[in-house]
């Protein structure tokens, strides 16, 4: 599904303009005409968005106001657990897909985040951890269920939208009162929401010199000297007084002569490598498929794994 174009059907703002009621155009004009000019979708009120849309207002403020009845719940398995995925049914989907791909466009991320953002990879950011000496990482936990409503409104109000818009905005994108597992919109909404945190863990980076990256909910720190012994504290400080918490489970510390690893792939040489036993793996799949001894459902996951191998392949040449 392609994202429907920042005024979705109208031609210009004055056409959209035009096709809104006077006493709407009187009291939102300047707010439109001010989001557009930003990049940002022209959310204002449900009466405008609906208009927008072609939806009735009265669609609209349900979707909003009883946002988990336009859901479909399901599971996926990912490892030894299960993952709860919330999908938009048609018509909301289409309002977040329309939501995160212009939000994507104008908002800036600082260079060292890395997940969800068009042109940036796992690899990628793994890479700028090479020739490390030692590696830290934290990982927040249940990082989109976790992520409350209210936090979502008060960071698009700093985008320049009005509460009330961004009340509208956040129960749209929502499930129930946090970031759904499966919309379309949560990703760059979970960049948004982690800005404050991001210019926090930058400001950690630069006072004691070491490298940082942050891929969605895991935070990575590197350095090529000794490790500093209150990075560690100064990182789980910054969560205490926010929705989020670090897993505690998922904390991770290696030093040389230990093998260092980033988003699964070893970093203590000029350029990130596959461990020896994916690298096995990847053999045995091949080998499978090229023998014609796989199940047809799991072509698609073995070919998968394949091509992931040689990007990084290709990322070391």
């Amino acid at each position: 599904m392609k994202a429907p174009p920042l005024l979705v059907s109208y031609s210009s703002i004055d056409d959209y303009l035009s096709a809104i009621s006077p006493e709407d155009r009187e009291q939102y004009e300047k707010q439109i005409r001010s989001l557009v000019c930003k990049g940002l979708p022209p959310v204002v009120s449900s009466q405008c968005l609906a208009n927008l849309f072609g939806y009735t207002n009265t669609f609209v403020h349900s979707m909003a106001s009883k946002n988990w009845k336009y859901y479909r719940g399901f599971s996926i398995r990912k490892g030894k657990k299960k993952r709860y995925i919330q999908a938009p049914k048609v018509a909301l989907k289409v309002i977040q897909k329309w939501l995160g791909f212009h939000l994507a466009k104008s908002i800036n991320y600082n260079d060292f985040v890395y997940g969800f953002v068009e042109g940036k990879s796992a690899i990628d950011a793994a890479a700028c951890h090479t020739n490390a000496t030692w590696v830290y990482s934290v990982d927040i936990k249940d990082f989109f269920p976790s992520t409350s409503k209210e936090t979502l409104i008060s960071n698009l109000e700093s985008l320049g939208y009005s509460r009330k818009a961004s009340a509208l905005i956040a129960s749209l994108c929502c499930y129930e009162d946090y970031l759904a597992q499966g919309s379309p919109s949560s990703p760059v909404l979970s960049n948004l929401v982690m800005r404050d945190i991001d210019l926090e863990l930058y400001k950690i980076s630069m006072i004691h010199g070491v490298r940082l990256t942050r891929y969605a909910d895991d935070i990575v720190f590197s350095g090529q000297s000794e490790f500093p012994e209150s990075l560690k504290r100064e990182v789980k400080s910054l969560f205490v007084d926010t929705c989020w918490s670090l897993s505690e489970q998922k904390e991770y510390f290696a030093q040389i002569p230990k093998r260092l690893k980033v988003h699964g792939l070893l970093v203590h040489q000029n350029s990130p490598r596959l461990t020896k036993g994916y690298r096995n793996k990847i053999r045995a799949f091949r080998h499978l498929l090229e023998a014609h001894k796989v199940h047809e459902k799991d072509i698609k996951r073995l070919t998968g794994h394949i091509k992931y191998a040689e990007s990084v392949d290709r990322h070391k040449n």
